[in-house]
């Protein structure tokens, strides 16, 4: 078994097809097609279910995956321990959205320990509101913010990773696909009160939306305890409600609805060289796919 092998496994699982991972690995897609053959035959297992739009882990693929990325992550961390003097040092302080500190960054610090172990990563994620995250960096208090398109001029903005807006109904209620806004008459509506869903409301109300807001909350949790016990329904990011109670049933929204994340910070420090360290960590589509909510495809890249 060579580490070769495992980076093309992961390689093909993470951007799904053997051509998009000889094109991100710089190699032959036969090059990588043997390496994983060869693996399986080693493993004595099929790893990947190939099909004519793309690869997929099979059951056993994915317990395999799981072990290889932290035989990897291993492998960065070997890596450093030979750059000592090269080492970098320092805390970087990241401002964000509480479903994205739950459910992305312990998995990012994970592989910048593992990448940077004198490089320490402290997490905000109380901002409810990118205004908030926005805030944080205006005064200081964070290097970098993971914030909700748009951003406000004056910062470097790169576009980063995305999840959808869902209807958030009670379980019990019936639904009949796709649901139609008429289906949630009789039901109260629990608006989370934020600049971002606020815009996603008014694009629902221009596509026939006429529900007004008995309740306004800015805990996406909250709002999802309400709906669980029967109390109401509402609109919020897929990523907030992940992974729902059994009470609580997450359906499409009548209109493709995108909430686009964004990594944002002051130009001067998201140049300096620790925070540049921390970014190829956030940008680093391996840590993403290590994730639930990425391997579930509910975090995406875009």
């Amino acid at each position: 078994m060579k580490l070769s092998q495992l980076h093309m496994l992961v390689a093909v699982a993470d951007h799904g097809s053997f051509s998009a991972a000889a094109a991100e690995l710089g190699c032959t897609q036969s090059r990588i097609s043997h390496a994983i053959a060869e693996l399986e035959r080693e493993l004595d297992t099929r790893l990947l279910a190939r099909a004519r739009d793309g690869s997929l882990p099979t059951e056993a693929g994915r317990r395999v995956l799981d072990k290889a990325r932290a035989m990897l992550r291993l492998e960065d961390a070997l890596r450093a321990s030979v750059r000592d003097d090269d080492a970098i040092e320092g805390r970087v302080r990241i401002a964000c959205f509480r479903s994205i500190g739950t459910h992305l960054l312990p998995y990012v610090a994970e592989a910048l320990a593992a990448r940077h172990p004198q490089l320490v990563l402290d997490i905000d994620d109380g901002c409810n509101d990118r205004l908030e995250v926005v805030a944080a960096l205006r005064a200081g208090r964070a290097d970098v913010g993971i914030a909700q398109l748009p951003v406000e001029d004056g910062f470097a903005v790169h576009p980063y990773v995305a999840d959808d807006y869902v209807l958030v109904v009670p379980a019990a209620r019936a639904f009949t696909l796709p649901v139609t806004w008429d289906q949630l008459d009789g039901l109260p509506f629990i608006r989370l009160g934020c600049s971002g869903a606020d815009a996603i409301l008014a694009r629902c109300r221009a596509a026939g939306l006429a529900a007004t807001a008995e309740r306004t909350l800015g805990n996406d949790t909250s709002i999802a305890a309400m709906v669980a016990r029967g109390m109401g329904w509402s609109i919020l990011p897929r990523l907030a409600t992940y992974p729902e109670p059994d009470e609580v049933r997450v359906l499409p929204l009548p209109i493709p609805a995108r909430r686009q994340f964004a990594l944002a910070g002051a130009r001067d420090t998201m140049r300096s060289r620790h925070v540049k360290a921390v970014l190829d960590v956030l940008r680093d589509r391996r840590v993403l796919a290590a994730t639930r909510a990425g391997q579930a495809g509910i975090l995406r890249w875009t």
